[in-house]
Order: structure tokens, then C-alpha cells, then sequence
């Protein structure tokens, strides 16, 4: 049965007002209110001993007693009157501006003009004598030593430890290099005779001064196989085979004469042994005299016959004149052409020492005549010759440039 006197409904309890989580902290004294402001405290798990804290940031100090010490670097300790090096940076530099040609400006940056730069010494250089013109050949190197070198390599006065060293077999003795084998005396001759060869013809002489393709002289290769002159002293220099070795290196030293190269030096891709001095290239060519020792002689024509050919001193004539000049031993031997005379008289001398020197002396005087230029006004005729060279052969008359042989002044020797 229905109770017909309820208990009267109980007050609703007030409500915590929500907390909003962007309001404001609640009031201090309140529930939920923080003793701490701002400070995050961690809150502790239920079983510390399993789950400990984590500590609080502090600064971290290294362990010199850890076992990771005992490999760190000793931190170096710089004396007390060292200078400090003096401070380079940005700071240092100076703005500038370049202005370019189509009218925009551009910045950059770098050192004052006066920026005290301290240079460092360079080591001294060592000193290189230059072999003198009677060292030929060149001492031959190893295929391996003829490449370009790089600044790191060896050279005279720096040493420097090979990668790998060579090790030559203890049962082989050590071998010469091919040039030391080669005869002196074979040498000189080989030389001498490309030497003529080189100046018989005007065309031939100018087909390698000019520096095209040429032919070997030596082993008859085709000029289609060098590319210069150059080429061509490279082959010459290291021969195919040991049995043309007199043949190619005489040939080396004639074209080197020929062109006003160093024969003295290694022939290589950097080309340095085509520079030499003037006149170191001019001692060299008039070094080589025609023997038996000639002077040619110019102005010996006197005029034309009624026919227009040329007509000029003959041969008895040119002997007495020139032994009424003081010279004895000559032997006089005019030239002819299509035209008649040409004007030219050979003066062949015996072919000896003493022959070698009354012709020089002979040439020393004619060449003092100032090139047959009458300066006095004087009617006379006035003679002008000089001592023949190799580059004179295309003026003798083929019966004297086929009978003619090459010598030099330096190594004479008249049983050649």
C-alpha cells in the first residue's frame, strides 16, 4: 500500500562547476587548485621500485673515469708564448662592384690590396749545368721516364721514394742503354753524310724547314708515317732496331743541325729541345765546311758577248789574281750556265789542315770587301766570297756537289 505521507525530496547538491580545459586555473583554497605555478610534476606510477622517475635535466658532465676515456685524444696544450694566429674571416674582406658591359653591376668580396700576407720561402733551386755541343748522343731513358713528369716526381736535388720499387733479376747483368754500344767513329760519318743529303737540293732543305711531312732517310719510311719534323726526330732518336742504331741516331743529330735544334738534349713530347739560342744554331750550321775546304767567290762576270750570253774571269785568271792577293794553293774553277758565265768561281784548297787554314784566312779577307760594294767610286772590280758551308751545296756545279763531302771544324779528321 502506497505510503500517503512521502518524505519531502532532498535538496539537489550543488554541482562542482566544469573546469573549461582554456579557462583560468581554479582559486587557491579550491578543489583541484595547484600549489605550483607553471611547474610540471610527474606523476609517480604505482610501483616505483619497477618504474623509478625520470631524473631532472642538469647539465651533462663527462666521466673521465669511463672506460671511453681512456681512447679520447689528449687535448693539446698550447705554450703560453705562442702566438695567436692572426684572425681571418669575413670581416676581412672588402665589398666591391665589377660593372659589366651590357650595364648591370655585380658584388663580390675580397682581401685589401694591403692584406699582410706572409710568404712562405721557397727551397732553393738546383743547379742544372747545360751539357756542352760535343755531348751527343743524349743519354737514352726508359720509355716510362720520357712521359711528362708531375710536380710531385723527382728531379734534380729532390727525392722522392718510388710507389713500388724494382727489383731486376740477380742472374742478368745490367744492360747499356743502346746508345753507349754505338761506335764514335761510325757516328761521325752517318752524321756527316744525312747532313749532305739534307742540303743537296734547295727543295728538299725547304721541304723540312718548312715542317711537313717527310721521309726517313735512314730506313726509307714513308713520310705518310710522321706527321713533322718532329715525328720524325722522335723516330730517329729511338730506332726500330739496334742494326739501323748509327744510321737513325746520325740522321737525329743531322736533322736537329738542320732545323736549329738542340741535339744535345732527349727528344720528347714537351719539345724542349727545340729551344736554342741564335747563336748556338748558327755556330752549329757553320760548323759543317764542304771539303775539300772551297771559297766562293761572287762578281767574277765582266759582261756580255754580242750573242747576250755572260762571259767572266776564267780559271787561269782567277789563280793569278788570286795569288797576286797573297794566297797560295787554291785552285780556281769558274761556273757556266745556260746563259754563259754565272759570276761564281770555286777556290778549292788541298784537303788538309794547312789547306783548312789558308782558306779561312783567305775568306776572312774577301768577306772584309763589304760584299763587293764599291764605296770609294773607284772603277775597279771588287771580289766578296766566303768559306762554303753545308747549306751552300746547291751553289756548286753538280760534278763538285757529288765529289764534295761534309766536315766539321770541331772534330776534323781528314782520313774520314
Amino acid at each position: 500500500m502506497k505510503n500517503p505521507n512521502p518524505p519531502p525530496p532532498k535538496p539537489p547538491a550543488a554541482m562542482a562547476p566544469r573546469k573549461s580545459l582554456w579557462g583560468p586555473p581554479p582559486a587557491a583554497g579550491e578543489k583541484g587548485a595547484s600549489t605550483s605555478v607553471r611547474t610540471t610534476t610527474p606523476t609517480p606510477s604505482s610501483d616505483s621500485s619497477r618504474h623509478p622517475g625520470r631524473p631532472a635535466p642538469g647539465p651533462i658532465a663527462r666521466n673521465a673515469a669511463s672506460p671511453a676515456a681512456a681512447f679520447r685524444p689528449p687535448q693539446p696544450q698550447l705554450p703560453v708564448d705562442t702566438p695567436q694566429p692572426p684572425p681571418y674571416g669575413f670581416h676581412n674582406l672588402d665589398r666591391r662592384t665589377i660593372r659589366f658591359a651590357d650595364g648591370t653591376v655585380r658584388t663580390y668580396f675580397a682581401l685589401p690590396p694591403d692584406y699582410p700576407f706572409e710568404p712562405i720561402p721557397l727551397p732553393p733551386l738546383p743547379h742544372l749545368s747545360r751539357a756542352g755541343p760535343d755531348v751527343w748522343p743524349p743519354p737514352q731513358l726508359a720509355p716510362h721516364e720520357t712521359k711528362r713528369k708531375h710536380l710531385s716526381d723527382s728531379d734534380e736535388g729532390l727525392h722522392r721514394y718510388p710507389k713500388q720499387p724494382r727489383f731486376e733479376p740477380l742472374h742478368q747483368p745490367p744492360q747499356l742503354p743502346p746508345h753507349a754500344a754505338v761506335d764514335r767513329h761510325e757516328l761521325r760519318k752517318a752524321f756527316l753524310k744525312y747532313a749532305k743529303m739534307l742540303n743537296e737540293s734547295v727543295a728538299q732543305r725547304r721541304s723540312y724547314l718548312e715542317g711537313g711531312r717527310v721521309p726517313c732517310l735512314a730506313c726509307g719510311r714513308s713520310s705518310k708515317d710522321f706527321a713533322d719534323v718532329h715525328g720524325l726526330v722522335m723516330h730517329a732518336y729511338n730506332p726500330p732496331n739496334t742494326d739501323s742504331s748509327v744510321d737513325h741516331l746520325g740522321l737525329h743529330k743531322a736533322l736537329c743541325v738542320l732545323m736549329g735544334w738542340d741535339y744535345t738534349k732527349v727528344p720528347e713530347n714537351s719539345k724542349a729541345y727545340q729551344s736554342l739560342l741564335p747563336d748556338l744554331v748558327q755556330a752549329s750550321r757553320e760548323d759543317l765546311i764542304i771539303w775539300p775546304p772551297t771559297v766562293i767567290i761572287h762578281n767574277t762576270a765582266t759582261g756580255r758577248k754580242k750573242d747576250g750570253r755572260c762571259e767572266g774571269l776564267g780559271n787561269k785568271e782567277m789563280d793569278k789574281k788570286v795569288s797576286e792577293l797573297g794566297f797560295a794553293g787554291g785552285k780556281s774553277k769558274s761556273l757556266y750556265g745556260k746563259e754563259g758565265h754565272l759570276g761564281l768561281t770555286l777556290i778549292k784548297f788541298a784537303n788538309s789542315p794547312t789547306g783548312l787554314k789558308e782558306a779561312e784566312r783567305f775568306a776572312e779577307f774577301l768577306e772584309r770587301q763589304d760584299h763587293g760594294h764599291n764605296r770609294t767610286g773607284e772603277k775597279r772590280r771588287v771580289l766578296y766570297g766566303y768559306l762554303a758551308i753545308s747549306s751552300d751545296l746547291d751553289e756548286l756545279d753538280s760534278d763538285s756537289r757529288k765529289r764534295a763531302s761534309l766536315k766539321s771544324r770541331r772534330e776534323l779528321d781528314p782520313s774520314d
